[in-house]
């Protein structure tokens, strides 16, 4: 099977999607398939980088400027099926290249667009956010089939009259390090914006000056992150994190707190758990399905940095191993592996579809 899977964002781009679409080209590749990556970030032999210009909204963050290239790369891959990852240029020019070819067409949902408006700080930053939710339901009503990471997404999905099917976002979880002995220190790994709970766990942190608290990550907030760890000395902020040191510091941590509000599934929750380290969430994430309260985890109150002081001051001189073993076993249901057998099946039955109608 030729797949053709269409991003705006890639590795090294530091979101879950484009973690994501590494593992599942590799899982793919694995399995004797043909992928080829449509994006905006330059990468190997498996990637056509589509020409860009950086999002002057959000520095990590590139904008694409369709050229006919990408459809002679196209005709020359001669896909059986596009997935789409992403709304905006290359969802666009897949559906355009769809609709050319007469072939089947996919994607998934991925982004909350709602619960960014206090992401990026620019006039009239939550019209353009209706816009972009807008244009993304108006695209993906088009597709054959829409794949929704998480149940709550599917639900959201069908208010706006759009099917679903639910299938997890995969993990490659080989390669992370369970650990039971911890070093002793809270981590927050993940974008830098308010959507992700960052200034929350930094308030949180800032009543807690006998603990040491990490930061890694990039993202419109940092300079409110540099600004609390010059002033706070038991707060650390490292960066962009290469995938060697992510290991690390997954492992190594007592928590992992991410109180978000605009997790549409979690991988990090997922490879936290894969590391041994139970996961602080925003209470926003539970009926995602991966964390249970007091079980591999714990969930507070989103924007309520009280809540995680709380909840640090009860749990930190608990034994943890119970839970993190727990959280291990968990994250066992998450693997890349069972999501790349359930859209491979999605894949045969459109292509077939195809094929006879």
């Amino acid at each position: 099977m030729r797949i053709a899977l269409f991003s705006d964002t890639y590795y090294p781009i530091p979101d879950g999607v484009s973690k994501h679409l590494v593992d599942f080209k590799k899982e793919l590749k694995k399995r004797g398939h043909e992928v080829r990556i449509y994006t905006l970030v330059k990468g190997d032999g498996d990637v056509y980088s589509l020409p860009s210009l950086p999002f002057p909204l959000y520095k990590e963050y590139r904008m694409g400027l369709p050229n006919f290239d990408l459809y002679k790369d196209l005709y020359r891959f001669s896909p059986d099926i596009i997935h789409v990852h992403t709304p905006f240029v290359l969802g666009t020019l897949g559906h355009h290249y769809h609709n050319r070819m007469n072939i089947p067409i996919i994607g998934t949902y991925h982004t909350d667009f709602v619960n960014m408006d206090n992401t990026i700080k620019f006039p009239f930053i939550k019209s353009l956010l209706n816009l972009g939710f807008i244009y993304n339901m108006y695209l993906y009503k088009k597709f054959d089939l829409i794949v929704s990471p998480s149940e709550p997404i599917a639900r959201m999905l069908r208010n706006y009259k759009i099917d679903s099917k639910v299938i997890h976002v995969g993990i490659d979880l080989s390669s992370f390090k369970y650990d039971e002995d911890k070093d002793d220190y809270f981590l927050f790994l993940g974008r830098l914006t308010y959507d992700k709970g960052i200034t929350h766990f930094l308030e949180a942190a800032s009543q807690m000056p006998e603990e040491k608290f990490i930061v890694a990550g990039v993202g419109p907030l940092v300079t409110e992150v540099k600004r609390y760890a010059s002033k706070y000395e038991n707060i650390k902020y490292l960066g962009y994190v290469d995938e060697k040191t992510k290991l690390e510091l997954l492992s190594k941590a007592r928590l992992l707190i991410l109180p978000s509000r605009a997790e549409t599934f979690g991988i990090v929750y997922v490879e936290a758990m894969a590391s041994g380290t139970p996961v602080i969430a925003s209470n926003e994430s539970r009926e995602i399905g991966i964390l249970k309260d007091g079980v591999n985890g714990w969930l507070v109150k989103f924007g309520c940095p009280s809540c995680i002081v709380e909840k640090v001051k009860q749990v930190k001189n608990m034994d943890l191993k119970e839970i993190s073993r727990n959280a291990l076993k968990s994250s066992m249901e998450f693997g890349i592996e069972s999501t790349v057998e359930k859209l491979l099946e999605v894949y045969g039955g459109l292509i077939e579809l195809y094929k006879n109608s």
